[in-house]
């Protein structure tokens, strides 16, 4: 079974504030749209995920630390570096957008996702308004196919639609020790971005089909994801960006 799509929407900017006097120094207002469609094969074929949406308006410029805040940021080292993970929270207060009702259309399947929404603040008082959320599998949204997200609209965020292809998910993936430390990781190669998570560690490569990592002993669960990104326009957002992250899990023991 291949593993279910992460499909991620981004978008940064500022809008300009027009004012005077101590005003005319205060920071203007951005908004991001962020759709979220993700799960993880594991080595018995199994995947499960979820799909969830955020539409955000802050004060300032949107950073990865406001992305972390709400969970939907993606922090990756260059290609061919290794860098620690890290949880990135802002201080700042965001607000989340009701932008109607959302959904995810599968063509040709007649599959259909529908997100429920819930309010906030739950946990983090810095986050207010409305996140979407519904769990998923690899048949309602599944790889290399065309699909469509598809938003009702609201007085903050006029109705749209955005169509795309998803990639193939990760496949052939297998770990090979060199040596003491060194294990090789292949897969069969695609045209997107790789990275990999393992421990604490994050790694970023090229979709060329093999890669070297260092693993101490024990078991360590190795996940690969294979990751599409495309810049967007999103009417009443600054801008905005599609992403499709689809992962395989492998156990690896020394």
């Amino acid at each position: 079974m291949r593993s279910v799509l992460f499909l991620f929407l981004a978008a940064t900017g500022c809008s300009a504030v027009v004012s005077s006097g101590a005003e005319s120094d205060a920071q203007s207002t951005s908004t991001t749209g962020i759709v979220v469609v993700g799960s993880v094969a594991s080595g018995d074929d199994t995947a499960r995920g979820e799909a969830s949406a955020r539409f955000i308006r802050l004060q300032g410029p949107i950073d990865d630390s406001a992305l972390g805040l709400v969970q939907a940021s993606l922090d990756l080292p260059p290609i061919g570096q290794c860098a620690p993970r890290q949880d990135q929270a802002s201080s700042r207060a965001v607000e989340l957008l009701d932008v109607g009702a959302i959904s995810i259309e599968a063509t040709g399947t007649g599959q259909k996702v529908a997100l429920g929404s819930r309010q906030v603040p739950d946990v983090v008082d810095l986050v207010s308004g409305t996140m979407y959320s519904a769990r998923i599998d690899d048949s309602s949204v599944p790889a290399a196919s065309n699909v469509t997200v598809l938003v009702s609209g609201s007085a903050d965020v006029p109705a749209f639609s955005i169509r795309a292809k998803t990639p193939e998910a990760p496949a052939g993936v297998r770990l090979s020790p060199i040596d003491a430390s060194s294990v090789e990781l292949t897969w069969t190669a695609g045209t997107d971005s790789i990275y990999v998570d393992f421990g604490a560690s994050r790694c970023s490569f090229a979709d060329e089909g093999r890669a070297v990592i260092s693993l101490g002993d024990g078991e360590t669960v190795v996940t690969l994801h294979r990751v599409r990104r495309e810049q967007l326009s999103i009417p009443g957002l600054d801008g905005g960006e599609l992403r499709f992250d689809f992962a395989r899990a492998v156990t690896y023991s020394r």
